[in-house]
């Protein structure tokens, strides 16, 4: 009898519940305090980031290992169940007591086999993606695909070495390379189309191919320095000899381990020093570049985003992306691509920002929303950005410029404001803040650092110098999300990104 038969001849359920009969009202919410309200905001937040992946728990530990052997040792199949056969005799086994009986040898460990469908179906939460606002190739997610990937595939290889031999292994191992390369192709594949699909809207074309590639051999480059680092250092664990020697059959907490030795990058000058590649530094940058400006496009809203403003973020902008080019540690390849990619962004956002304006005006009710959405000044957004470049140019020093061309700018606004030239401009009208706030004077006559928007594109640029020069995952800070507080002690900024 089949497995259908089998549950078509079950007892049919019955639903022996009352018939509803509650009224519904509708009455005014409790009032809920401030802390109920943050916490239930943790709870969401908790609830939202948990995942099936495992690479979403990327610090895989012992107690990990010990939840993954009770899962396995209790999975059934389901014709056993219907056959009453189904062993669940360790259902009621503690996780303190499996541990014990790990330990003292006295059960053997499931998670000795190789497991590769549980793998593929780990491999499959490895992805980049784009959605209808803004891309998700940030600096941190490449590395953590890439270092999951290289670190679970080294990991699983040696460990089939030791459970297998002869045509078994053989057989283990191709399936092994078989998910690796699907892996690794589909990866690289998405992340190419997301990244060259944004460079090509702003100008830069041809770059698919090459981002592909590059990808690849950044992964199969970690992959083959983890394989290495197994067969130089088979007890690097710590755990050889020792009662909790079981989680050496466990390549997913050998695969964590290894990631944890943080193995400095092998240099990849070969790479680098042709136009045919990129490398895993300038792929990490360059997610992280192309996401970050569509972010920045994306909450680009017509309404409170003014010509100087732009003018001033644009530049902003252009500045991080020369101290990228400078001092980020990158290839002459991705220098040249940041190059054209700024160039022709500025441009682009232009039209784009205008387009949308230009919709609103179409779509306008009334003659006021068609005078809210007036089209956009290119010729002030232009100057704004360059007086703050031909300050960047002589000074060197990004937030002197910033101050300069804020100076500008702010004249500007406000030259518009008091001669009604933008009387009834939506974007002019609700981003007076912006302007209003951006230098606020203390009692010694200098700039407020705690509560101007002066003080926001400081803590930013902070932020983004101490994540370059520390080779860490890169935050260009382009859209003024970060929060920052201030310091008790000496009046320090601090970013909640540090």
């Amino acid at each position: 009898m089949t497995i259908a038969e089998r549950i078509a001849g079950l007892p049919t359920a019955v639903n022996t519940a009352a018939e509803f009969c509650g009224k519904l009202t509708q009455g005014t919410p409790a009032p809920v305090s401030a802390e109920k309200s943050k916490a239930d905001s943790a709870a969401t937040k908790a609830s939202t980031l948990s995942s099936l992946y495992a690479f979403d728990h990327a610090d895989y530990t012992r107690e990990d290992a010990l939840k993954k052997q009770w899962r396995k040792m209790n999975t059934v199949n389901i014709a056993d169940i219907l056959d009453k056969t189904a062993d669940t005799s360790n259902r009621t086994l503690s996780i303190h007591d499996l541990e014990k009986q790990l330990q003292e040898g006295l059960i053997t460990p499931s998670i000795e086999d190789a497991d590769l469908q549980m793998l593929e179906f780990e491999f499959n939460g490895l992805s980049f993606n784009a959605g209808p606002a803004y891309a998700d190739v940030g600096a941190e997610k490449v590395s953590r695909n890439i270092e999951y990937t290289a670190s679970r595939y080294a990991a699983m290889e040696a460990r089939i070495k030791e459970t297998y031999s002869g045509a078994l292994q053989k057989a283990e191992l191709d399936k092994l390379e078989k998910i690796y390369q699907r892996t690794v192709d589909r990866s690289a594949e998405k992340y190419a189309e997301i990244v060259s699909g944004i460079l090509e809207k702003n100008g830069v074309s041809g770059e698919k191919e090459k981002l592909s590639q590059s990808y690849r051999k950044s992964v199969e480059a970690r992959a083959q320095q983890y394989r290495e680092f197994l067969k130089e250092n088979p007890e690097f664990t710590g755990t050889e000899g020792t009662e909790n020697k079981w989680l050496l059959k466990d390549d997913e907490y050998i695969a964590a381990r290894l990631r944890k030795q943080q193995l400095a990058l092998q240099a990849e000058t070969a790479g680098a020093a042709e136009k045919s590649s990129y490398t895993r530094r300038d792929l990490e940058i360059l997610g992280q570049y192309t996401s970050e400006i569509t972010i920045m496009e994306a909450k680009s809203n017509t309404y409170d985003m003014n010509e100087e403003r732009m003018g001033l973020e644009l530049a902003i902008l252009a500045m991080k992306t020369d101290t990228i080019e400078n001092e980020g540690g990158i290839s002459e390849n991705l220098k040249e691509t940041l190059e054209k990619t700024l160039n022709g962004l500025v441009g682009s956002f232009m039209e784009r920002f205008d387009e949308q304006l230009s919709t609103n005006r179409n779509e306008a009710m009334t003659v006021y929303d068609s005078r809210g959405n007036s089209p956009l000044d290119k010729n002030s957004v232009w100057n704004v950005y360059n007086k703050t470049l031909d300050e960047y140019r002589q000074s060197k020093d990004l937030m002197k410029a910033l101050v300069k061309g804020a100076e500008y700018a702010k004249n500007s606004y406000d030259k518009k404001e008091s001669e009604g030239l933008v009387l009834g401009v939506y974007r002019y009208m609700n981003g007076a803040s912006y302007w209003n706030n951006f230098f606020k004077t203390n009692t010694g006559g200098g700039y407020d650092k705690a509560v101007s928007t002066y003080s926001r594109h400081l803590t930013e640029f902070m932020d983004f110098r101490k994540r370059l020069d520390n080779g860490e995952g890169l935050q260009m800070n382009l859209t003024g999300s970060s929060n920052f507080y201030l310091a008790e002690s000496g009046g320090e900024l601090i970013s909640e990104k540090a």
